[in-house]
C-alpha cells in the first residue's frame, strides 16, 4: 500500500516536472504584481482552503531579507469580489477541481481585472476552465494530487521570494 502510494507520487511529481518553469512565471508575475501595489488572494476548499492559509503563511511574515508581503485567504464560500480588486492575483487550489463556489470565485474573479491561476486535479475541471491559466496534476488519488500541489506551492514561494529579493537588492522594491 506505501509502496504504491509512493510510486504514484513520484509518477505525479516527474509529470509536474514540465510545468517548473510555468510555476516559476508565476512567481515572477506575482512578484510584480506585489510591487505595483497588488495582492496576492489564495483561496481552497478543504485541504485546498489550508494549503492557501499554508501559502499565506509563508509570504505574509518577513524573512531575513525579504519584507511581509501583500497577501491574504479567501475563506470559503464567500464572494471573491468582497476580497479582490483589479490589479491583483487570485491562486485557487481544489484536488479535484470541480468546486463550483471555488471556480464561480474564480470566474467572478477574473470579471473584476484580476488575474486567475489554479492548482488543480485532472483536467479537465471547472475550475481550470474559470481561470486564466491552471496546472492540473494527473493523479487518481486526491492525497496525491494535494503532495504535489504543496510541492508547486513552494516553488512558486521559491521563485516569487528570489524575484522580490532582487528588486530589493536592485532599490526597485517600493510596493504602493
Amino acid at each position: 500500500m506505501i509502496d504504491q502510494h509512493l510510486i504514484s507520487l513520484a509518477i505525479a511529481l516527474q509529470h509536474i516536472d514540465k510545468e517548473v518553469p510555468r510555476l516559476q512565471a508565476w512567481g515572477l508575475r506575482a512578484a510584480s504584481v506585489l510591487a505595483a501595489g497588488g495582492r496576492l488572494i489564495a483561496c481552497g476548499s478543504g485541504t485546498g482552503a489550508e494549503q492557501a492559509g499554508h501559502l499565506v503563511t509563508e509570504l505574509g511574515a518577513a524573512e531575513d531579507d525579504r519584507p511581509p508581503l501583500a497577501v491574504a485567504t479567501v475563506p470559503p464560500g464567500l464572494d471573491a469580489d468582497s476580497y479582490c480588486r483589479p490589479g491583483d492575483v487570485l491562486l485557487c487550489l481544489s484536488a479535484a477541481g470541480a468546486d463550483a463556489g471555488i471556480a464561480s470565485a474564480a470566474a467572478t474573479a477574473g470579471e473584476l481585472g484580476v488575474l486567475t491561476w489554479a492548482l488543480t486535479g485532472p483536467a479537465p475541471n471547472a475550475l481550470a476552465a474559470a481561470c486564466a491559466d491552471a496546472i492540473c496534476v494527473d493523479a487518481a488519488v486526491t492525497s496525491t494530487v494535494e503532495e504535489v500541489h504543496l510541492a508547486a506551492l513552494h516553488i512558486l514561494c521559491a521563485a516569487l521570494n528570489s524575484a522580490v529579493r532582487d528588486a530589493i537588492r536592485a532599490g526597485r522594491w517600493m510596493p504602493v
